[in-house]
């Protein structure tokens, strides 16, 4: 069993070391999202009481076009047996919300485009929110689009970017942007005038616009990077011009774009592109052309995945019972075929249903079963993979590699995502040899930024197995679990691989004045110690 110490910890201005042993046991790092079913014995035999009041539910804005569409077939009130009280936040607030508790503000239902991450279900399972339902209702891509005569044919989100940004940078400053064609970005474009399409402001199709192509086109900008503040940096990335770009309403999208001059392009849905009959042509982005499969491995980037959570057995905590039931019937009916299915009702509203065999698997996990607290999960199609540890003689052979080699690399990427420079290397040479690395934060994330440097985790899990890899992406996920409590920063993170791996966070307020979230910040390095200590057993 691993020994870790939690050395000293001030509010104002906190250092915590955690520490491991030199060597390891073999083990497996497994670690599922937490969709569990547990249906409450009192749900089952006590006599349904009179109606509550009704139903919490939040909804993403990223999402809210599709989410109201579907609403009316989803949270039927001959369904639920009790109305519903819709409330619309961010994919990060609508989870927060979701785990602060039972009952109350607290919504009873999330329909998001936010994976529910580890870290915040230990978060809900703290708050009593400890039997949750989740149900994946499918993926959504945004299509960059041509005529299909158009000699356009790629793009890269950088090009998205510099093609329509109000100010692009120009060496150690930003200027007005002045490109007419495509050639002035790129002198393998075509020599064809920029017209761009874009969801207007206030559709839900803007904010995952902006999120997932402009702050994606522009994040490795090296003037954007050397931009401490995540607001600033967003205004600086997804501030267009007023010539070159329209703002087209998504029913009117087609249209105009089959309207509109060659080399126009526009903004719109996969199910919308199939529609076309071979009208429209879809731009290969960054080199991965959207098609059904590259969208639902998610190959291609720029997509999101719908989740519906839900909480369970809130009568152990205090609930109704009748409010378990409805939401029991609303998880259940959610995840049939007549629903998720390729002909199913989020299918005709623009969602690709994941595949066949992962709809069915996500069926049998919702299916009721005799005992009313069985608990299963989702491991499989939710993208958490074991990160398989190797021998003890392996072991310190990877660590000594990694200080130098391949392995700190990708996890200097992985801070810069995060925020964080390089500061120093420290190595030394003796009898007992030594190395560790010390990161200093440059830049605070914004949400799009935290999303995809989950995502970028979730693939270095699958590409980089091993136990170093495997404590690197424990830093990294203890850093963006501390990111999203917005009154805290890790300032610096000091790190060392050699004798004895550990890794200390020096945590600070991000800006005075500071509430007392100093609990949900100790959680997250609790959590990291947790991770760490899975990896010694």
């Amino acid at each position: 069993m691993a020994n870790l110490a939690l050395h000293s910890i001030r509010l104002a201005w906190a250092s915590i070391a955690v520490r491991l042993p030199a060597i390891l046991l073999p083990s497996t790092l497994l670690l599922a999202a937490g969709l569990y079913w547990a249906l409450p014995a009192a749900a089952q035999t006590t006599a349904t009481p009179a109606p509550p009041p009704g139903l919490t539910v939040a909804i993403a804005e990223s999402g809210k076009a599709l989410f109201l569409a579907a609403l009316p077939d989803l949270l039927a009130p001959g369904r639920m047996g009790a109305p519903a009280s819709v409330k619309f936040t961010s994919a990060l607030g609508a989870l927060k919300a979701f785990c602060r508790g039972v009952g109350g503000e607290s919504p009873d239902i999330v329909v998001t485009t936010r994976q529910l991450r580890s870290s915040q279900v230990n978060e809900c399972g703290k708050n009593g929110v400890d039997h949750i339902a989740g149900v994946a209702l499918g993926r959504s891509a945004m299509v960059l689009a041509v005529r299909a005569d158009s000699k356009l044919t790629n793009l890269t989100s950088r090009h998205v970017y510099l093609a329509l940004a109000r100010d692009v940078p120009d060496k150690d400053e930003f200027r007005r942007n002045a490109a007419i064609r495509w050639l002035d970005l790129d002198r393998s474009l075509p020599e064809l005038d920029i017209r761009f399409h874009v969801p207007p402001r206030g559709d839900s199709g803007r904010p995952a616009f902006d999120a997932l192509i402009l702050q994606g086109g522009c994040r490795d900008e090296p003037l954007v990077k050397l931009i401490s503040s995540a607001e600033q940096r967003i205004a600086r990335c997804i501030t267009t011009r007023v010539d070159r770009v329209r703002e087209i309403a998504p029913p009117l999208a087609v249209r105009a774009l089959l309207e509109a001059p060659a080399g126009t392009v526009g903004v719109i849905s996969f199910a919308e592109l199939q529609q076309s009959e071979g009208k429209l042509a879809a731009l290969e982005l960054d080199g991965v052309r959207p098609e059904f499969n590259s969208i639902v491995d998610g190959t291609y980037a720029y997509a999101s995945t719908y989740y519906l959570y839900a909480k369970r057995g809130q009568v152990l905590h205090g609930g109704i019972a009748a409010t378990d039931a409805a939401v029991d019937r609303i998880v259940s009916m959610t995840a049939q075929e007549k629903v998720t299915g390729p002909q199913g009702t989020l299918a005709k509203l623009g969602l690709t249903p994941l595949p066949e065999a992962d709809r069915a698997a996500q069926r049998d996990v919702l299916t009721v079963h005799p005992d009313p607290y069985l608990v299963n999960s989702l491991m499989n199609w939710f993208g958490y993979v074991a990160a398989g540890l190797q021998s003890l003689g392996g072991l310190g052979g990877d660590l000594a590699r990694g200080t130098d080699g391949e392995s700190t690399s990708d996890f200097s990427d992985l801070m810069e995502i995060a925020g964080y420079k390089t500061q120093e290397v420290q190595t030394s040479i003796s009898i007992i040899p030594s190395a560790g690395m010390t990161f200093g934060i440059v830049r605070s994330m914004s949400e799009a930024d935290q999303d995809y440097l989950d995502r970028r985790l979730q693939l270095d899990m699958q590409r980089r197995p091993g136990a170093l890899p495997a404590l690197q992406r424990n830093i990294v996920r203890a850093v963006l679990d501390v990111s999203e409590a917005a009154e805290f920063e890790i300032s610096r993170v000091e790190i060392e691989f050699v004798p004895l791996p550990s890794a200390k966070l020096i945590i600070s307020p991000s800006e005075p004045p500071i509430s007392m979230e100093t609990a949900a910040i100790l959680r997250a390095i609790e959590r990291l110690k947790d991770r760490i200590s899975e990896l010694a057993h």
